[in-house]
């Protein structure tokens, strides 16, 4: 007696691989796995400029300045205890309420343009205070610009890397990194090079 044959031949095996092969590639180029890790790098940025504008806000409400507007008698800027830095007093330059507003980034230590000041201005008040955590310029992934102009404002930016935020009608700031100011409006060309970033105030 003739038993029926159990399974799939070579043939029938290698067409279901070919299938979920095509599959797989359609996927892959539906969701473009980058761009999601890209907007989730963004996600995270997003929320550590808007933890250090909160912490700024609530320390604010503390002290009755921000953390760069502290004074004493012996120093014009006393914001860790030292005397001023050449880039802290940039946040306390008067400008307009259209910009444009000198900044001072905020990254890593080791990174380029990292600004040690900025960092012990920060610890010595925002995280004294416990207004932000311990680890976050560690857990900085990107450089966060930070302006303020006035007493009573601050607001801080990030550079978006994906192609969503970058052309959200939020990101409308452009960055001119060789005079250090963030100017209102952001060019097509702008987006593209990525000098524009999101800010909140």
């Amino acid at each position: 007696m003739n038993r029926p044959n159990k399974g799939f031949t070579l043939m029938e095996l290698l067409i279901v691989i070919g299938v979920l092969g095509i599959l797989a590639a359609g996927l892959l180029a539906a969701i473009d796995p980058f761009e999601q890790l890209k907007k989730a790098r963004d996600t995270n940025s997003r929320s550590a400029a808007i933890e250090l504008l909160q912490s700024s806000q609530r320390y604010y409400a503390n002290h009755g300045y921000l953390p760069w507007f502290k004074t004493s008698a012996l120093n014009v800027y006393d914001c860790d205890g030292s005397p001023a830095d050449a880039s802290i007093p940039l946040l306390r330059t008067a400008v307009t309420s259209t910009g444009p507003w000198s900044y001072v980034p905020v990254n890593k230590v080791g990174t380029t343009g990292h600004n040690a000041q900025m960092k012990t201005c920060v610890e010595s008040t925002l995280g004294v205070d416990g207004e932000i955590k311990d680890t976050f310029f560690s857990g900085l992934a990107t450089t966060l610009y930070v302006t303020s102009g006035s007493q009573t404002r601050v607001s801080v930016c990030f550079p978006p890397e994906s192609k969503s935020n970058r052309s959200d009608a939020q990101t409308a700031y452009n960055t001119v990194d060789n005079v250090g100011q963030i100017t209102s409006g952001c060019t097509d060309a702008q987006r593209v090079a990525g000098s524009c970033v999101q800010c909140f105030q």
